[in-house]
């Protein structure tokens, strides 16, 4: 049995009508809908382009420091810091950032160099394993930039040295690095820390001063921080023509020394922007007696050095804690001993740590007067008397800093005392001209031998140029050693 299969009826027309004829629309009703169609078809398309935007910032690698990231290399210190190269377009050139993941965290911390940096890599890579103190269970990012010798980590009104090198460091770290932080490795641009030493010490806290939206917390060690005074101009030309020979710097920096540019750029003339905005100042310096190890590692002649530049800081360390009080900043002030070393300044890092970390997690609120704190974070009523008792007791003990007027200071540490103190004290910035104790080998590393990283591990390449090494995309484990504890308030014997 077949069946068959039939086109559907067509139906007819009633008798005395024609087809109706297509719909035809009118010119003016054509171009309306041809407009609506090209808005559905742009809002569709911004749409998704915003859809694309919003999955591209969200998609910025976040911790994760097993990832090598585009364009970085792994260095041969291990513990997953990468090379990176940032362009500058104020400089014109590509900067070198040697950089440690967090393990998911949006905070950094930026380490700036001496004044003898070298232009391959950070010291904080070489003689202090940063890395390390900052282990994973740190959980934040370390910035460490490479280069900056004799620059004082600030933007320069002129060329520098033969070259009329172009120095831009302040545009390049507050405008330049955050975005390539946030973009490639998810750091917030307004959860950081900075940290200087020597030369960096003061600019560190220049920095802080000027950009609280970027750093809640500077930590400063072993620096000189009156600057704006025929004295400490003169330091600054000195050490800039011995290690760099940049005759020009002392103009070309910041003008002719006395200008507004000097006191901008003055760490201890603008602490009450600390004070405002609710940052924390960590401060330090050693004793100025040198330790059996930072010994046995100097020369005689490095040894003057390493003792005089350290017992210059430690003066201009005082005076900053006195003028950081009267301010009403939060200071926390870290004790240590030992010279101007590499050593003193890898144990600082560790003592202050904690304090750094705690600032960028509980995002202190800003505060318009505090006191003055330990070294275990404490309010400490007794500071601004143990601050004088140490200024007079530097005095007693040495009569070049007798000179300084540091026996005359009283108690009561009076405005007008620590600003007479201040300016005289100044001084110590000429004596800077040796630098990181005129010794590039000052200390080899804060890290023992016990700790070296495994050769096998993806962290340990063998060199800075290792594009690929076999790293597992795990957790980074953390260092086999503790660090320093930083609730001291003596000097530690020597280990």
């Amino acid at each position: 049995m077949s069946h068959s299969h039939s086109e559907p009826p067509v139906p007819s027309t009633p008798a005395g009508q024609t087809p109706e004829s297509p719909r035809r629309f009118s010119p003016r009703r054509r171009v309306l809908t041809g407009i609506s169609v090209v808005v559905i078809l742009t809002l569709g398309l911004f749409g998704a382009s915003t859809l694309l935007n919003s999955s591209n910032t969200a998609s910025a690698l976040r911790g994760h420091p097993e990832v090598l990231r585009p364009g970085c290399t792994w260095d041969k210190s291990g513990n997953y810091v990468q090379n990176c190269k940032v362009w500058s377009e104020s400089q014109k050139r590509e900067v070198i950032v040697q950089i440690r993941a967090s393990s998911g965290s949006d905070s950094g911390v930026y380490l700036l160099d001496g004044m003898r940096a070298s232009e391959t890599r950070s010291a904080w890579t070489t003689d202090v394993q940063a890395a390390k103190v900052y282990d994973a269970k740190a959980d934040t990012t370390l910035v460490m930039p490479v280069g900056g010798a004799s620059s004082f980590y600030t933007d320069w009104d002129g060329g520098a040295g033969d070259k009329n090198t172009i120095i831009k460091q302040e545009t390049f770290l507050t405008s330049e690095l955050p975005g390539y932080l946030e973009r490639e490795f998810g750091v917030a641009r307004n959860n950081n820390a900075i940290i200087g030493l020597s030369m960096s010490g003061g600019p560190a806290v220049t920095l802080a001063e000027r950009h609280p939206e970027q750093f809640k917390v500077v930590q400063a060690m072993s620096g000189y921080y009156q600057t704006d005074n025929p004295v400490g101009a003169l330091g600054v030309m000195a050490t800039q023509t011995m290690v760099s020979n940049y005759v020009n710097g002392v103009v070309n920096m910041w003008g002719a020394p006395g200008s507004t540019r000097w006191t901008d750029n003055d760490p201890s003339k603008n602490l009450t922007q600390l004070a405002d905005n609710g940052q924390v100042l960590i401060i330090s310096s050693g004793n100025g007696f040198l330790s059996p190890s930072e010994m046995a590692k100097l020369s005689p002649q490095d040894q003057l050095s390493a003792m005089a530049l350290e017992i210059l800081s430690a003066v201009s360390t005082v005076l900053m804690q006195l003028q950081a009080k009267q301010a009403g900043v939060s200071v926390i002030s870290l004790p240590n001993y030992g010279g101007h070393t590499w050593e003193n300044w890898g144990r600082a890092l560790g003592d202050g740590k904690d304090h750094v970390l705690t600032t960028l997690r509980n995002n202190p609120p800003v505060t318009a007067k505090t006191t003055v704190v330990s070294a275990s974070g404490e309010p400490d009523p007794e500071a601004p008397a143990k601050v004088t008792l140490a200024a007079k007791k530097a005095a007693e003990e040495s009569p070049a800093l007798d000179l300084f007027g540091l026996s005359a200071t009283d108690s009561s540490a009076s405005e007008s005392a620590s600003e007479s103190a201040s300016s005289a004290a100044e001084s110590s910035s000429a004596e800077s001209s040796a630098s990181e104790s005129s010794s590039a080998g000052l200390a080899p590393s804060a890290v023992s031998e016990s700790e070296s990283v495994d050769a096998t591990a993806p962290e340990s390449a063998t060199s800075t140029e290792t594009s690929a090494p076999n790293a597992p995309r795990l957790a980074p484990r953390g260092p086999g050693s503790s660090t320093p504890s930083s609730s001291s308030t003596t000097p530690v014997p020597s280990r």
